[in-house]
């Protein structure tokens, strides 16, 4: 009997780097902020080390909350970044404020997984 190979396609289409950088916004302010904040609050058990007064408000509403908002707000910023990539990459220096961003919203991630950390161990 003879083994048939199945090959898998491939993936012709590449992504231009605008929208990788949009996607790479989107999950690290929007997936790994939110995430890496409800786990720290989990490990805590409090909410007080929230340093964003309307991201604490709607903690102290409900947590589970914060998933809508971030949802909310990564559907609006990542599609009026893609709406308006004309006119972002027309701007000096788009490249180096897309890296600040992610830069910081990086650290904030890594800031939230060691208090949580912290709290654990």
């Amino acid at each position: 009997m003879s083994v048939r190979r199945i090959s898998r396609p491939k993936l012709d289409h590449q992504i231009s780097e605008y929208v990788g950088l949009v996607v790479a916004l989107v999950l690290v302010w929007g997936v790994g902020d939110a995430l890496s904040t409800l786990w720290a609050i989990e490990a805590t058990g409090s909410i007080h080390g929230e340093a964003n007064p309307w991201i604490q408000a709607v903690l102290e509403h409900d947590p589970a909350l914060l998933l809508v908002v971030k949802s909310g707000v990564v559907v609006i910023t990542g599609g009026l970044l893609l709406s308006q990539r004309e006119f972002v990459e027309s701007v000096p220096g788009w490249r180096l404020w897309f890296g600040s961003l992610l830069a910081v919203g990086s650290i904030i991630v890594a800031g939230n997984v060691y208090v949580g950390l912290a709290a654990v161990l």
